[in-house]
């Protein structure tokens, strides 16, 4: 009766349905604290939860999912590259977590990069995005923020029992399929979880100009394993693995297939293809409630291999001339976080992390008309390296009489890199640089302060220090994916200062967040073109700053009916260097150029979220509609306005994106799902990126428990 009430008068349902009790208490978080849990509405820090059983029906990779969080902008270099933009900084300045393991390393490119769609989602629990800067907890690389990608807690039963996951997703304008299948087995001492995942994508079709954008489809497989061996109610050792490949993600906008829409420039390249290979392997011990200074604790042990290489085709002088190029990082990671009881009127959290890695990269190109093969001395980064961290934490939590709770924190770090052989061309093996040992040392700090006012109002605010060291990257890097650097061992670390006033409140229907940023940046580590029209960048360090607004707001209309809205504007610039090469103060290399203030470096721009959903509990479906809308990108850094291979000459378009998606309870057990994005076929472009949007895209998945 109620379906067929809601077919002729959707608010006549709304109208019969009971006014919504007070919400249910806040969803706990960890990432906040390093790992320890705190209800969500009472955090310090600026952070969004996402359900991966209820998104990863839709998004296709991790990084995609994070779409239309505030301030956090996803661009896809390629299909098969997507990385978020989180207070406006992208690439190193962003850790990525899995399970509190950190991903980052030496080797991570500095612009949007390719790491972070190597993560599966299928198979994990939730995802935790922590906007800010974050040094005192998570050390160097926490500048623009963390995203931390959890799976679910174990659970331990009385008698062994088991379960089965299923995924299945096809999409059309991506011509893609994707399943995923995965097993549970738990018993009262023992707990496991592995899944595994298949996804083939074709070409991706754009929007009604656009259409078949070619040579953009690839494949991916990614595994998970985790096995928990309960010690005690409280105390559980932790097993873990994780595989991921990439093979043959093309790169498109460098090449001859790029598009020319809005007048940006086809590439040269006749292809260029990446394959990418991760394993992790990581142990750890956890344990709760014992008392005294380690009431609470974490202790992992890691070892993350990642290798990447690329296969590129150029036509030079009428040849085709393949080069290979690649690397191998391993890094071994050892990490402690501790947390007292009340201890001193407050609690203490501390913790010290290690972290070994060894770089070794490899090249070679190869004449088709000779037959002619050279070795390069190295690839994209040092033939031999390593890179050591070393540091520790302290952060001490109080609430006072007056209802305010203080958390000032401080971080030591210590930064070892050696960088054995590498050479100012990976071409040229005369130009070996002599070994350089390169070391930095920092200490920065953070206070965070809260109040809850009354039940429906919350205040968070403070001051939050980052630290980079020059990485092994931005230290021996030849070769960028849309430039070509030299090495530099000169560049100084950079800092960034983050200040943060925010409010939360909440009623029984009303939920909003507001909060407001600005970022004092020292020393960034910015690529400024050598001359106009050309490829090559140089590397200097620049101060600036980021400041931004976020505002979030739901509603909840009836127990079934909800509204939810998110608004974020930033702005930003830093110093660059202006080919000038007459009237500029700063000569590098007998050319002059001239120190000026631009945007960063791909810049978000304005951008707004809207989401109505209907979920009834007494019918088997649910339905959701959305839209996105974004400004025009056109407040250009230098180096923006130079890569004409993925930004139009006037900046990048606004646009605005509808979409439907429906979902059917078809058992107890199984869901159905329909969704339709970009319902008017729209021609878009996420600011920066080396392909177009999805136009008008069906996706159907289908998930199954049993």
């Amino acid at each position: 009766m109620r379906f067929i009430i809601f077919l002729l008068c959707p608010l006549c349902l709304w109208a019969l349905e009971p006014v919504p009790s007070p919400d249910a208490l806040s969803p706990l978080v960890v990432t906040g604290q390093g790992g320890f849990t705190e209800p969500l509405d009472e955090s310090a820090w600026s952070i969004t939860q996402l359900d991966t059983h209820d998104i990863q029906t839709v998004p296709r990779t991790m990084a995609e999912a994070l779409t239309g969080i505030p301030s956090v902008m996803v661009q896809k270099t390629a299909l098969g590259q997507s990385s978020p933009y989180i207070r406006g900084l992208t690439g190193y300045h962003n850790i990525l977590l899995v399970d509190g393991i950190r991903l980052n390393h030496s080797a991570m490119r500095s612009g949007p990069n390719q790491y972070w769609s190597t993560v599966e989602l299928f198979g994990s629990g939730q995802i935790e995005v922590l906007r800010g800067t974050h040094g005192t907890i998570y050390g160097g690389d926490a500048a623009g923020g963390v995203v931390n990608l959890l799976s679910n807690s174990p659970y331990f039963s009385d008698v062994t029992d088991h379960s089965m996951g299923f995924l299945g997703r096809v999409s059309s304008a991506e011509r893609s399929w994707s399943t995923g299948l995965s097993g549970e087995v738990t018993s009262p001492e023992w707990y496991a979880k592995i899944s595994h995942a298949e996804r083939s994508f074709g070409d991706l079709e754009g929007g009604d100009k656009v259409g078949r954008q070619k040579n953009t489809g690839y494949d991916a497989r990614g595994t998970q394993a985790r096995v928990s061996r309960r010690l005690s109610d409280n105390a559980h050792l932790i097993f873990g693995f994780q595989h991921a490949f990439m093979d043959d993600v093309p790169r498109t906008h460098k090449t001859i297939d790029g598009l020319n829409w809005e007048g940006l420039s086809v590439g040269k390249e006749v292809s260029r293809r990446l394959d990418q290979t991760r394993n992790l392997y990581y142990g750890g011990l956890d344990w709760a409630d014992a008392g005294g200074w380690a009431d609470s604790a974490k202790i992992t042990f890691s070892l993350h291999r990642h290798e990447q290489e690329r296969n590129r085709r150029r036509s030079k002088s009428g040849h085709l001339i393949d080069d290979l190029q690649g690397f191998q990082l391993d890094d071994f990671g050892i990490g402690a976080r501790l947390e007292t009881e009340e201890f001193a009127f407050g609690k203490f959290s501390y913790g010290i992390d290690f972290h070994f890695e060894e770089l070794s990269s490899y090249g070679s190109d190869y004449n088709n008309s000779s037959d002619i093969r050279r070795t390069y001395a190295q690839g994209p980064l040092a033939a031999d390296a390593t890179y050591d961290r070393y540091s520790a934490y302290l952060q001490y939590s109080r609430e006072l009489d007056t209802g305010w709770l203080i958390q000032p924190g401080i971080r030591y770090s210590s930064l070892r890199a050696n960088l054995k052989k590498f050479y100012q061309k990976n071409s040229d093996s005369s130009t070996l640089f002599d070994p350089v040992i390169k070391t930095y040392d920092e200490i920065v700090g953070s206070i965070r302060v809260t109040r809850q006012f009354v039940d429906d109002l919350f205040l968070f605010t403070g001051l939050s220090q980052g630290f980079r060291a020059p990485s092994l990257y931005d230290l021996t890097s030849t070769d960028e994916t849309s430039a070509v650097e030299k090495p530099d061992a000169k560049l100084d670390p950079e800092g960034f200062l983050q200040a943060e006033f925010g409010l939360r409140g909440q009623t029984s229907l009303l939920k909003w967040k507001a909060s407001y940023y600005y970022t004092w940046i020292k020393d960034m580590i910015v690529r400024s073109p050598v001359e106009s029209g050309k490829s090559d960048v140089l590397k200097s360090n620049g101060d600036g700053f980021i400041q931004g607004i976020e505002f979030e707001l739901g509603y909840q209309w009836t127990p079934s009916w909800r509204s939810e809205l998110t608004f974020s504007w930033m702005d930003g610039e830093v110093e660059q260097l202006l080919d000038d090469n007459v009237s500029g103060t700063v000569t590098i290399e007998g050319r002059k150029y001239l120190p000026v203030d631009r945007a960063t470096t791909r810049l978000m721009p304005l951008q707004t979220r809207f989401v109505t959903s209907y979920k009834p509990s007494y019918l088997p479906w649910q339905a959701e509609f959305s839209i996105l809308a974004v400004a025009k990108a056109d407040d250009l850094s230098l180096k923006d306005k130079t890569d004409r291979t993925r930004i139009p000459t006037q900046g990048t378009p606004s646009y605005m994106l509808f979409g439907l998606k429906g979902g059917y309870e078809w058992t107890e057990n199984s869901m159905l799902t329909l969704a339709v994005e970009n319902i008017t076929d729209e021609d878009y472009r996420v600011h920066g990126s080396g392909v177009n949007g999805p136009g008008r895209n069906f996706i159907l998945s289908y998930q199954r428990t049993f």
